[in-house]
């Protein structure tokens, strides 16, 4: 009996360290998920010459690949690979064009914060910025969205949100070509952001500043009111706007007004900004200005409509108008403004 009860332990240990082995196992296997999004649609831009037409467009269409692993009990090994899917002009699909890296990152996760490296949204667009619109472009913002060799870190501590970033890119002789600092406080309905990017690349160590507000005034509305400077020796994105593509495009060529590019002088951008969403429907609209100090003003107005199907279906509308000031430099060009109708599928 003795001899059976031993086996039978030992039976049991067997079963109770392989059921073991095999749940460390499956725990330490990456888990992984694909995601895309595609926003496809049509827009119709009066630039005030003979080439105004309604052209088809991307809106920033994407996929990716988010990963994760646990590493430890309170350690988690994150990742992402993500492209879009415009052509090289930026715009438009073109058949047997390669898709453009957006996003690619390794970290890790824990107790600690969130800590991630490589190609990724920068901590002072999460902070200041946001895509308020369906098309992912807002004619009016300093900076850029994405960059390349960035080392984030955030952390969420109660009602507070922290982040900082480090960059080191470039064979250029600088160990760091920028840093940021960004900081987030949110209670009963209030938001208030600020973040700060500093400029470390060559001779010209500018800052670019940028505090935002939000308040949701009740279930259905929500205002905001932002405002980023940039000092005139910020010139880690050369001044670029990095605006709407299309306007920014025919602005580059010319031919017609749009964003300013105000390299090598102070510029700022002020703006309002509101959100009312009921059911199925949401309108939202903001006004801006984008103010240089050299070459004037271009103010914006835009309007959105957008109907949702479904949590991964919608169908949008929208309109913006752009007005130069031509007082301080003529050359400027023309007002400009921009219709659209697209659609968005996530998945």
């Amino acid at each position: 009996m003795k001899h059976v009860h031993t086996v039978q332990t030992s039976k049991t240990l067997l079963l109770t360290t392989l059921i073991l082995a095999s749940a460390s196992a499956k725990a330490t296997q990456a888990e992984s998920s694909f995601y895309g999004s595609l926003r496809l649609g049509a827009d119709y831009v009066d630039s005030g010459t003979a080439d105004d037409a309604v052209n088809g467009r991307d809106y920033l269409s994407r996929v990716g690949v988010k990963a994760s692993i646990q590493l430890a009990e309170n350690i988690t090994g994150i990742g992402k690979v993500e492209y879009g899917l415009r052509g090289d002009d930026g715009v438009n699909f073109n058949q047997n064009q390669k898709a453009g890296m957006r996003q690619i990152y390794v970290g890790l996760k824990g107790d600690f914060g969130t800590v991630t490296y490589g190609s990724q949204t920068i901590i002072w667009h999460q902070y200041v910025r946001s895509a308020y619109f369906s098309d992912a472009l807002d004619s009016l913002r300093q900076g850029a969205i994405r960059d390349d060799d960035m080392l984030q870190w955030q952390k969420t501590y109660h009602n507070w949100k922290f982040g900082a970033a480090i960059q080191t890119e470039q064979q250029d002789g600088d160990s760091i070509d920028q840093y940021q600092l960004a900081a987030q406080y949110q209670a009963h309905g209030l938001k208030l952001q600020a973040a700060l990017a500093a400029d470390q690349q060559g001779e010209n160590t500018g800052n670019l500043y940028g505090v935002r507000a939000w308040y949701d005034i009740s279930d259905s509305l929500t205002v905001s009111a932002f405002y980023h400077l940039a000092e005139d020796d910020f010139d880690i994105y050369k001044g670029n706007s990095s605006g709407n593509v299309r306007l920014v495009s025919a602005k580059e060529s010319g031919k017609v007004g749009g964003v300013t590019s105000c390299t090598d002088e102070e510029r700022s951008t002020a703006g309002l900004y509101g959100k009312w969403r009921q059911g199925d429907n949401q309108v939202h609209a903001r006004y801006a200005v984008n103010a240089c100090e050299v070459k004037g003003d271009v103010s914006s107005i835009k309007v959105e409509y957008i109907r949702y199907f479904s949590k991964k279906f919608r169908l949008w509308a929208s309109f913006e108008q752009l007005d130069n000031d031509t007082t301080r430099l003529p050359s400027t060009g023309e007002n400009m403004s921009e219709l659209q109708l697209g659609a968005r599928f996530d998945f």
